[in-house]
């Protein structure tokens, strides 16, 4: 990402809300709060995010992706599951954050950004990257909520194995047990 002044602005706000986040729930942050936290004054924000949801997916875009994208080469599938969890766990503190205020859905923004359908992709294209996309989503999810116990390659063998057993089985009926 090129850092340029308005980068930097954004950057400000964004860590500025996380800071806040921390001292109080999310619903109490007002946008004057974070503005003279980060230094910047209220048409900063707006020039740059239409409201604090956006600062936070921008906060985790920023701070995420170059941690993902440090662990290439990716030479298999699960390497590229490695680094996705690799790369939440090391946010885990903001991501327990987003959790402990009911702000999942923010966490999916960024997912979906990251990893979703674009309208560019042709049907095939879209329904494989949405799957792929909820797979990554669901399983991060459940991750966070029992706390992150496992390790990210643990969690990368558990989605293998159970991708090779929905494969397996995909046209038997589901076990009546």
């Amino acid at each position: 990402m090129k850092h340029t002044l308005n980068t930097h602005i954004k950057h400000y706000i964004a860590q500025a809300l996380i800071l806040l986040l921390k001292q109080k729930p999310f619903d109490e942050i007002k946008i004057n709060e974070i503005c003279q936290k980060a230094g910047v004054n209220r048409s900063s924000f707006y020039r740059n995010f239409a409201n604090k949801e956006q600062a936070i997916v921008f906060y985790l875009q920023l701070n995420m992706l170059p941690a993902f994208l440090a662990r290439q080469p990716f030479t298999r599938t699960k390497d590229i599951f490695v680094a996705i969890f690799h790369s939440v766990n090391d946010m885990g503190d903001v991501v327990d954050l987003l959790y402990v205020n009911d702000l999942s859905h923010i966490f999916l923004k960024y997912i979906k950004d990251c990893c979703g359908a674009k309208p560019v992709f042709d049907d095939d294209e879209a329904y494989r990257t949405s799957l792929i996309m909820g797979l990554v989503f669901g399983s991060l999810d459940e991750w966070i909520r029992r706390g992150r116990v496992q390790t990210p390659d643990d969690m990368a063998d558990k989605i293998g194995k159970h991708l090779a057993r929905i494969g397996e089985n995909w046209d038997a009926l589901p076990d009546e047990s």
